[in-house]
């Protein structure tokens, strides 16, 4: 860290100017000069302006590598740099809110992210299974295929036999998968009569991709909301 001497000293040994030289471009003594440089006295803001001028720089550029000087206390004597670093001080605080909003809102909508994936609640993964054992025909009642034998009128073992290899025939199962519980049974109309449905006692589980990348994205945001709260102090510091 340099004080405002040693950057004007360097500053005007860029330009390989001698102290004499300098001091005639802005209008000062040399031993003026030499003061300044050795840090024996503070220039008014008309100096420094013509200093600036000689030199070819703005304020920005001078007091850059000046921005953290212990010297601070000095130069603040001058307008332009206490104005300079008035400025800067209000930009580091509005760097320093957008840095630390942007983490509260990663680490918010991480949370909210990896909660959706983990409940479920864009992608579902729970489905109930329901199964129809057959078509029932115009006419016959709906649980024909598990109590077909109460329908049987005639005692005959010949014709109970026969109706029992035609419902076995007729036996075609059909499942369907739905992602929501829609009672015990129901009932959907097919070509030739109608299917019955019932639901098994058990749901399945069938994990989606879109969940674990919810999830995956919500840890991200999380951990880089928290990493930019933590680094916020280095990152704004002036």
């Amino acid at each position: 860290m340099s004080t405002l001497g040693q950057q004007l000293k360097q500053l005007r040994n860029d330009k390989k100017l001698s102290q004499p030289e300098f001091a005639q471009q802005v209008g000062i003594e040399q031993s003026y000069l030499s003061k300044l440089e050795n840090d024996k006295s503070i220039p008014s803001n008309e100096i420094f302006r013509a200093l600036l001028i000689a030199l070819d720089l703005s304020v920005d550029e001078f007091m850059k590598p000046l921005i953290s000087s212990h010297d601070k206390a000095r130069l603040i004597q001058i307008s332009d740099v206490e104005l300079w670093y008035k400025s800067k001080a209000v930009k580091s605080s509005a760097t320093q809110r957008k840095v630390i909003y942007l983490a509260m809102f990663l680490i918010s909508i991480g949370c909210a992210l990896f909660y959706a994936g983990h409940k479920n609640y864009v992608f579902n993964e729970r489905f109930y299974e329901y199964k129809s054992q057959g078509v029932i025909k115009t006419g016959e009642p709906l649980n024909v295929f598990t109590h077909w034998s109460n329908y049987i009128i005639e005692s005959n073992r010949e014709k109970r036999d026969e109706k029992n290899r035609e419902m076995l025939a007729r036996r075609v199962p059909s499942f369907k998968l739905m992602d929501e519980y829609v009672g015990e049974s129901f009932v959907e109309e097919v070509e030739g009569g109608k299917r019955v449905y019932t639901a098994n006692e058990l749901s399945r589980t069938m994990p989606h991709a879109g969940n674990s990348w919810f999830e995956f994205l919500g840890i991200f945001a999380a951990v880089f909301g928290l990493a930019l709260a933590l680094l916020e102090p280095r990152l704004t510091k002036q």
